[in-house]
């Protein structure tokens, strides 16, 4: 809706104006009315017309005094001069400041909705340009916000190549602004439930902070880049070496103040982590490197604060005290399934380690990461757990750093193996096997080539030989040997397809060191030789 102000000295005219259009139809509203040029000047400050209707000849300021008072502050609003007068110079007056149109009372209507008309389209035309430039500049904005992130999102993620660059390529690559002097890396983190994570309870509350942060940070500093992720939001700064330790008292006085303001929440902290301040590119993966230790051990600390390098302790003997006299039970526990028993001793573990943290503040991290491989280790022999070491450790460790406070790690790691033990319970019947079974199975698939034996499969799965026999028969159908065999004619039958291999390279190559033997073997399960089964299928694919 568009704002109009009509201005004449007749009060009558001024009403008459006002009821003689519907303002509807031109997408326009009267906001306000004056009979006199000082008190129009200051409704035009006031409310910002787009529209105003003014009379040539009134009091406090003329309607030509009026309009270029107006345009010393305002150049976007439009007049319509009206006046019982045909002087021409008047009208010369008028149209240097881009008046619509003007118009002689008394008023007629048809000729007033002409020209509102125009000035209806003209508005409309110029709004819908500065929404197009307002819309191309803020594209233009995230775009470069999005670029200045990238920077960040390289160096959490270890790509120090970026580095290299010299820092006139870090500014023009990344639209950043660094210059001589000192960078650090700090983390604002918000550590919460996951009830209030869910309900986004504070949402607000918490942007605020982080947009806090950033505006006292860019006062102080030459460049601020800011990257929000997850639970996160990581400033890279860089300024003046003199400025150190007023940024150090900044980062004190705004945790304090965030403090207050959280204080009505329970278990909501907030808490920054800095790494090392550097003054070249070699020493920024170091800085990012300690910051990631602060992220790590914050739990250690149950309140809101900041985490400096210097805070982090380390023990190399606290995490071997805690895990090896418990890591057989745990063992005992997932091989079991037992679910409950597992998650008895990682409590028991971490009842432990809340001992220890002061003497190793990554004591938390250490020891969730060990139960990790052990879970891992397991559930991947049994081909339950598809991903390599690296993205399931990557993906555990987001789960840790996400978590709000030491007491959630229990649970997370309890809930993964309940996770992978119902992954398990949900096979199909065809592949529901015992998790020996499994192991073994594996193991053939990856040494068929070898020497590999009852014996050997039996060690491999922790079980005695004779209860393999036994278990395989039951489970497989067929025993141990068979089922090698089987295993041995199947890629026996993919090399015979190959020119490239005669017949006592297949048979070395699949694990059969007698050549008769591997005849005999390949008829009773093919039901023809070797060298029939290549003559009939040499180059084609079953």
């Amino acid at each position: 809706m568009f704002k109009v102000l009509i201005v004449d000295d007749e009060i009558y005219v001024v009403a008459l104006i006002r009821k003689l259009i519907d303002w509807d139809k031109f997408d326009m509203k009267v906001e306000g009315t004056a009979n006199d040029g000082i008190t129009a000047l200051n409704m035009v400050k006031e409310i910002n017309p787009d529209l105003v209707i003014v009379d040539i000849r009134m009091p406090g300021y003329d309607g030509i005094s009026f309009m270029d008072k107006v345009r010393e502050f305002n150049t976007n609003v439009r007049f319509i001069v009206i006046s019982g007068h045909k002087q021409f110079d008047y009208a010369k007056g008028a149209m240097r400041n881009n008046v619509e149109d003007y118009l002689l009372k008394p008023i007629n209507k048809e000729e007033l909705e002409s020209v509102l008309g125009n000035v209806h389209k003209q508005l409309r035309e110029l709004q819908e340009k500065e929404q197009q430039i307002q819309m191309m500049e803020t594209e233009l904005d995230s775009s470069k916000q999005r670029i200045r992130e990238a920077l960040i999102d390289n160096l959490m993620a270890g790509a120090w190549e970026e580095l290299e660059l010299s820092r006139q390529e870090i500014n023009s690559k990344y639209k950043t602004d660094f210059r001589e002097g000192r960078v650090c890396i700090l983390c604002l983190i918000t550590d919460m439930p996951v009830a209030l994570q869910e309900g986004a309870l504070d949402d607000l509350m918490l942007q605020e902070i982080r947009a806090d942060l950033l505006k006292n940070l860019q006062d102080i500093c030459y460049e601020v880049v800011e990257a929000v992720r997850d639970n996160r939001a990581i400033y890279l700064i860089n300024y003046q070496k003199e400025k150190e330790e007023e940024i150090r008292r900044l980062l004190n006085k705004r945790i304090h103040v965030y403090s207050e303001q959280i204080r009505k929440f329970d278990n909501l902290f907030i808490r920054i982590c800095a790494g090392n301040p550097c003054e070249n590119g070699e020493e920024v993966e170091k800085s990012v490197e300690a910051m990631w230790k602060c992220i790590l051990a914050r739990t250690a600390f149950p309140n809101s604060r900041i985490f400096f390098s210097g805070d982090i302790k380390e023990s190399d003997s606290l995490l071997p005290a805690i895990w090896e006299p418990e890591k057989e039970k745990f063992a005992d526990a997932l091989e079991l399934l037992d679910v409950e028993a597992a998650i008895l001793e990682i409590k028991k573990m971490y009842t432990r380690a809340f001992y220890g943290v002061e003497e190793d503040t990554l004591l938390y991290f250490k020891l969730y990461m060990k139960i990790v491989q052990e879970i891992h280790q397991y559930f991947n022999n049994i081909e339950i757990c598809r991903e390599t070491w690296e993205q399931y450790r990557e993906k555990m460790k987001k789960h840790y750093i996400l978590a709000p406070q030491s007491g959630d790690y229990s649970r997370i790691l309890g809930r993964e193996i309940e996770n992978m033990t119902e992954q398990l319970n949900q096979l199909s019947d065809k592949e529901q096997s015992a998790p020996a079974i499994r192991i073994v199975k594996r193991y053939i698939r990856e040494n068929y080539k070898d020497d590999i034996s009852l014996s050997s499969a039996a060690d491999k799965a922790n079980i005695s030989s004779v209860y393999l026999s036994r278990l395989f028969k039951k489970e497989e159908g067929i025993n141990f040997l068979d089922y090698l065999n089987q295993c041995r004619i199947e890629e026996a039958k993919k090399l015979l397809k190959d020119v490239q291999y005669n017949i006592l390279d297949v048979a070395d190559e699949t694990g059969f060191k007698n050549t008769r033997y591997f005849s005999k073997i390949f008829k009773k399960n093919v039901g023809i030789t070797p060298s029939e089964y290549r003559k009939r299928h040499l180059g084609k694919d079953e």
